[in-house]
């Protein structure tokens, strides 16, 4: 088998690759933009590319390599490599394992990018020594993924911990899909610019009004909430008390050792976790309330890139 392991994180604006040895170590990165709408074969033909350009830093060949990993925003099916439906790309039904496969002639695994993500931490970050854990990735949308007793929880048909469709409010607002009140309605940064720009508008001398309201980032308002602003830490507030009450009913019900937040609104930090973990622990049972840790990932924005690596692995080992 090959020494190294090819890996592609794939997002709708960038698509980041490396090149990891056997124990998920990063060799050598990579990025190229991924462009609006791509065209999947295009695509998937750039990014063998980019792969040679990281074996070329290495002074490597793909004959060097054991296996190609893909995390990839979805729903998708692993088993079959394919992609159902991808808004922010505007993908529908592309096999995408089989097309970058046929690009790079290598064995090539698909994943959904929070399994990736979650993967990752549990190989390599915070999860390292724990069996049985969730993770959220707060970016556009809010992904999730499942470890139970150690081994990804995929369901029958593959759909298994998106965790982000789960609802907290049924009478909340809807995002992309039409599920009112969804962790990922309320608690995304999409949700987060949405609320902002109302409060803004509603009150013209907060923080969050000194720029015209197409500004209004995540981060734009991570940094009005560092300043003092109310209306900016009541969203982070509001968003970690959601997000405290998906988590007790996800440790009463599966009783895990860790809750992991990862994704650009997690930077946010305490301004979202102390909330959270207050909702969280005043609704748990206290068995599995003493049990669970709630936890920022360790890895950053490289847990999906390694992650997907490490899935790969386990699918040409016939293990996960």
């Amino acid at each position: 088998m090959g020494k190294y392991v090819i890996s592609f994180d794939l997002g709708g604006t960038n698509v980041r690759c490396g090149v990891l040895d056997l124990k998920g170590k990063i060799l050598a990165r990579e990025k190229i933009a991924t462009g609006e709408r791509p065209d999947p074969k295009e695509l998937a033909g750039r990014m063998a590319g980019i792969a040679d350009v990281c074996l070329g830093q290495l002074g490597r060949k793909r004959k060097d390599v054991a296996a190609v990993g893909i995390g990839s925003p979805g729903p998708l099916n692993s088993m079959t490599g394919i992609i159902s439906q991808t808004p922010n790309l505007g993908w529908k039904n592309v096999p995408l394992a089989k097309l970058v496969h046929n690009a790079i002639k290598l064995p090539t695994f698909l994943e959904n990018d929070a399994n990736s993500a979650l993967w990752g931490e549990y190989w390599k970050g915070v999860g390292v020594g724990k069996k049985t854990m969730f993770i959220f990735t707060l970016g556009t949308g809010v992904g999730g993924s499942l470890i139970l007793d150690g081994k990804l929880w995929r369901g029958p048909d593959d759909t298994a911990g998106h965790l982000g469709h789960m609802v907290v409010d049924p009478d909340g607002p809807t995002q992309v899909f039409d599920n009112p009140g969804s962790v990922e309605a309320l608690c995304s940064a999409t949700a987060c610019i949405r609320d902002a720009r109302a409060a803004a508008l509603a009150h013209p001398e907060s923080l969050l009004a000194k720029v015209p309201a197409e500004q209004i980032t995540g981060a734009f308002v991570d940094e009005c909430a560092e300043k003092g602003d109310p209306y900016a830490r009541e969203i982070f507030r509001r968003i970690g008390y959601h997000l405290g009450i998906v988590c007790a009913s996800l440790a009463n019900a599966l009783n895990p050792e860790l809750g992991i937040f990862a994704g650009g609104l997690a930077r946010a930090g305490d301004k979202i976790m102390e909330p959270l973990r207050k909702e969280c622990f005043r609704r748990t049972l206290l068995v599995p309330g003493k049990r669970m840790k709630i936890v920022l990932g360790k890895l950053g924005d490289d847990a999906g890139m390694i992650g997907a690596a490490g899935l790969a692995l386990e699918r040409l080992r016939g293990k996960a």
